[in-house]
């Protein structure tokens, strides 16, 4: 598998390449159109990527970013209307990724338009390269932001012993899985466990189940853990920020993390996706870490391949900054750990 990181100037480039001169020049009569949808709505970081690609389109492609509703039927048929439309390029985060191939021969019958897969890979790399106009872009893939996320964890127990609240030298731990249909969810779980395990920390996991991305959902599930088990949790950690803030409901509820780290009772507790509604929240102590999966990079960064299919370019064309990964037909952005000695680093992401 053949891996290329190309250079750390994606602000630059993205400034340049998506309000470039030629891009601003474009009349809005003149546009071409981005069909672009979200799985759904109701995942935070979606919604995210939506606004993004919505921001990079500006005078240069028309787009109306459609909520699939996490149902594959009603994306198929957004996919039909934007091609209908005259849509240049298909951009998706695709509801099944099962039912990529029926997008991509949607988007063959409508005369070979490009097609965008985004936020959930397609891991078959075989539908991927079944068509030379589909590309896919993503996070580093493989553990999905969770080896991040798990060393924060690792730096944690080591710099505060008292994390060890039993001092049986093992983490008593709770976690917070996502849709087990989404490719992201079961590798977030695996490689959180895995590299904290191989970091040399044992793990007894108290509790583990599915929260859905949902935070009522993950706060559900947490009230029943600390109503079972109370200060024996000595960490919490949920594969996206929606479900944390759905824990940290829950243990302030009882108690626990109203004064960030000070309070007397402190479970710590970390996500990924360093979404704005989290990072106040980092930035009190009453959450304790995320791993930044950059939404308006990966918004921008479709925007310009986008700009290069309809231009006669190549399609990463100057895009840099980012890891391509020629088997996938990928563009990979990478996660980077965010707590509050970096938080700026993630504000500026939404700026």
């Amino acid at each position: 598998m053949k891996k290329k990181l190309l250079s750390v100037l994606m602000a630059a480039v993205m400034v340049a390449g998506v309000g470039g001169v030629g891009a601003a020049q474009v009349k809005a009569d003149d546009e071409k159109i981005l069909g672009a949808g979200i799985y759904s709505a109701s995942d935070n970081f979606n919604s995210y990527i939506g606004k993004a690609i919505t921001n990079a389109c500006d005078g240069i492609f028309k787009t109306n970013i459609e909520d699939g509703q996490n149902d594959q039927s009603t994306q198929n048929n957004q996919v039909d209307t934007m091609l209908a439309k005259g849509a240049s390029v298909v951009a998706v985060s695709v509801c099944d990724v099962t039912a990529a191939p029926t997008l991509i021969q949607k988007c063959k019958d409508a005369g070979n338009v490009p097609i965008i897969f985004f936020n959930k890979e397609i891991t078959d790399y075989d539908v991927i390269n079944s068509y030379e106009n589909a590309y896919q872009v993503t996070s580093t893939g493989g553990d999905y932001g969770a080896s991040i996320q798990a060393q924060m964890v690792i730096d944690y127990w080591k710099e505060h012993p008292e994390m060890d609240k039993n001092g049986d030298g093992k983490l008593q731990l709770v976690y917070l899985m996502g849709d087990p249909g989404h490719t992201a969810s079961q590798p977030r779980c695996d490689y959180l466990k895995s590299t904290i395990e191989d970091a040399g920390i044992e793990i007894d996991l108290l509790a583990e189940d599915t929260g859905m991305w949902v935070t009522a959902t993950a706060k559900e599930k947490m009230d029943a853990w600390v109503s079972k088990y109370g200060d024996e949790i000595e960490c919490c950690v949920a594969g996206n920020d929606a479900m944390a803030l759905g824990a940290l409901s829950a243990v302030e509820a009882a108690g626990f993390n109203t004064d960030g780290e000070e309070s007397s009772k402190y479970i710590p507790i970390y996500g990924i996706d360093a979404l704005p509604e989290i990072l106040s929240k980092i930035e009190s102590g009453e959450i304790t870490g995320s791993v930044l999966q950059d939404a308006k990079t990966q918004g921008q960064t479709i925007v310009k391949m986008a700009e290069n299919l309809t231009s006669g370019k190549d399609a990463v064309d100057g895009i840099e900054g980012v890891e391509t990964e020629e088997e996938a037909k990928a563009v990979r952005v990478p996660y980077q750990a965010i707590t509050k000695d970096n938080l700026d680093l993630a504000k500026s992401t939404y700026e």
